[in-house]
């Protein structure tokens, strides 16, 4: 996808992306964790054993400047090579993008997409990229786990995410009254 490209998904409001979000991880008994593994999620419980996504490694050749794909009818999830050695080594800028990756194959499998270009009056809740970013964000810091207190720093030690996912995270739940 290039840059300002995007696709219109149907309409989602940010708490229930929050709630599939905590949907998931208690489906998974990860509720009770601050920190999810969320490659191992991935690798090893959807596809290795319940078989319900293949999970690919693309090269750079391959994959270009998408760090990420999923397949819009939900049979792979696809993480560059750098973006997955990242992730195995608990980088939060890909732990992020790998949760925003499971974001999609979580809520846009098999569903209508038409293509959106940014600056075309589609609003947030009805494009599928901040639906996924919003996905992630709740994924990896559940606002559970989030106190009033906390600092960016706080998030990242607690959740293995980076400063600017976890200033983002803090940001919105303070502009939107959670904390």
């Amino acid at each position: 996808m290039s840059v300002g490209d995007d696709f219109k998904v149907p309409p989602l409001s940010w708490a229930a992306i929050g709630s599939k979000a905590d949907r998931f991880r208690k489906q998974f008994g990860l509720d009770a964790y601050p920190q999810v593994p969320v490659i191992e999620l991935i690798e090893q419980v959807l596809d290795y054993q319940l078989g319900l996504v293949r999970f690919e490694v693309g090269s750079r050749k391959e994959m270009g400047r998408a760090e990420g794909y999923t397949c819009p009818n939900g049979e792979f999830i696809m993480l560059r090579e750098d973006v997955y050695e990242g992730v195995c080594a608990g980088e939060g800028r890909a732990r992020f993008t790998a949760a925003h990756e499971l974001g999609h194959w979580h809520m846009h499998t098999n569903i209508p997409l038409a293509r959106a270009k940014q600056g075309d009056g589609t609003k947030p809740f009805c494009l599928a990229e901040p639906q996924a970013n919003q996905f992630a964000a709740q994924f990896l810091m559940p606002q559970g786990f989030i106190f009033p207190t906390d600092g960016e720093h706080d998030l990242m030690d607690r959740f293995g995410v980076s400063w600017d996912a976890a200033q983002r995270r803090l940001r919105w739940l303070r502009d939107n009254g959670r904390l």
